[in-house]
This record gives structure tokens, C-alpha cells and sequence, in this order.
């Protein structure tokens, strides 16, 4: 039964194209208008209660009140409300740059953040789901392939990844496998213990990129984590 199933797998896969999964249009275009008008109505408010504030002998950075209520108005204001759009632009162009598109075709799945994309060969791919608001692929071991935060649609995805011969999950075909870490488990080895009491206190500090770059080393060494409540779990990959 088996030959049969690759061969139509096969033969559907390459009668594919491929399908690009992107935030919705709203989401896109949406930041460029109201992350500025946000930034200069924040501009007009501060520039409004700055002058008091700055009289507080209590309040704290003086400073900066000050600075904001510097100049006469109409100019002040002007320069107030044309900072505060300048810096939500930058927050849009934060935000574009965090968003995932997902192409998906039967060769290869490319995830892109920005400028960033991730390859990941189709032949390698042997599950994917969504879990907590991130879209994951796994191999046959059980290893994360990728792990992404994602604004996508999951149906959309779901569709996208069954049209080209994915095997898509509903949840984590591994879920029942994970166990708490305790600071020093022993069925863990000493250098992984170290890792995750190092990725502990990057959690507690909420350093979530040296949580990522640790959570990536810990992966090398065969190890899969889930974050849950302040707390991480742990599996190890098949051999």
C-alpha cells in the first residue's frame, strides 16, 4: 500500500504550484496609517500636559516634559505631533519587520520575516501544526524544523500545507511527551541542565532573543522545549 500512496503523493505534488499565505491586507497596510496617527496624537497629548508635568517637583523625567514643552505654539505643537508620526513609523516598520508569509509548494516551505527567509526542504517536513500563536514543522525525529511566531490564518494554513502533501496536525503530535524541568533533571544531561537554568533566567528577565538562541543550542543537542506559565518542559527527539 505503501508504493501506491508515494507515487500519488508524488504525482500531486508536482502538478502543485505554489501558495504564499500573508497577513490579512487590513494588518499589512492598516500599521503605516495607524501607528503614525497613533504616534501624533501621543505627540499632541504629551505636548499638551508637559508644561504641568514639568512643574511636579515629584514627577520623574523632568527633562524630557521640559524638552516637549519647549517652543511656542503653533510651532511647538507642529514639531510635537510630526515627531510623534515619525516615531510611529518606525513602530510600523518594527512590526513589518516581525510579520511571517508563509510559500508553500511541494519542494520546499520558505518562511519569511522581513528580509529573512528560512528554507526548509519539502522532503524533510514530516508534521506541522500551530501552537500558542506559532506555526511549527517537525521531521520524522520530532525535531523543530522551524518554530515561528505567526499572524497567519491557521486555516488558510491548514489548506495551503494539506494541497501540497503536508501532513498537517491539529495539535502536537508530541504533546503527551513533555516533562517539567526541574532546575536539575536527571535523565537530562549536565551541559543541557546548564542551558536550560542559562534560558531560565533569560525567561525571567524576558530576554525572549537569548530565550530563542538557547531554545536553538538546546534543539543541537536533541532536546525540544515548550515555555508554559513561567515554566519549561522538555522532550527528546527520537533517534
Amino acid at each position: 500500500m505503501r508504493a501506491p500512496r508515494a507515487l500519488s503523493l508524488a504525482i500531486m505534488r508536482a502538478m502543485s504550484t505554489a501558495t504564499t499565505i500573508r497577513p490579512p491586507a487590513l494588518v499589512r497596510r492598516g500599521s503605516w496609517i495607524y501607528c503614525p496617527l497613533l504616534g501624533a496624537a501621543a505627540g499632541f497629548l504629551l505636548r499638551l500636559v508637559a508644561a504641568w508635568v514639568a512643574g511636579l517637583p515629584w514627577a520623574p523625567f523632568q527633562g524630557v516634559f521640559e524638552l516637549a514643552a519647549s517652543g511656542a505654539d503653533p510651532w511647538g505643537a507642529v514639531v510635537a505631533v510630526a515627531l510623534g508620526a515619525i516615531i510611529g513609523l518606525g513602530f510600523a516598520g518594527l512590526f513589518a519587520q516581525e510579520r511571517l508569509t508563509a510559500t508553500i509548494d511541494p519542494e520546499r516551505v520558505v518562511l519569511a520575516t522581513g528580509r529573512r527567509e528560512h528554507e526548509i526542504p519539502g522532503s524533510e517536513v514530516d508534521a506541522v501544526f500551530t501552537e500558542r500563536g506559532h506555526l511549527v514543522l517537525l521531521d520524522a525525529s520530532g525535531s523543530e524544523l522551524a518554530r515561528r511566531k505567526s499572524g497567519l490564518d491557521r486555516l488558510a494554513l491548514r489548506d495551503a500545507f494539506r494541497e501540497h502533501g503536508y501532513r498537517w496536525r491539529d495539535s502536537d503530535p508530541y504533546a503527551g511527551r513533555y516533562a517539567l524541568w526541574t532546575g536539575d533533571t536527571e535523565e537530562l544531561p549536565l551541559r543541557v541542565n546548564a542551558l536550560m537554568t542559562e534560558r531560565d533566567r533569560a525567561l525571567r528577565r524576558r530576554d525572549h532573543k537569548e530565550a530563542a538562541l538557547l531554545r536553538t543550542q538546546l534543539a543541537e543537542l536533541g532536546v525540544v522545549l515548550r515555555d508554559g506559565h513561567r515554566k519549561q518542559f522538555w522532550r527528546k527527539t527520537e533517534d
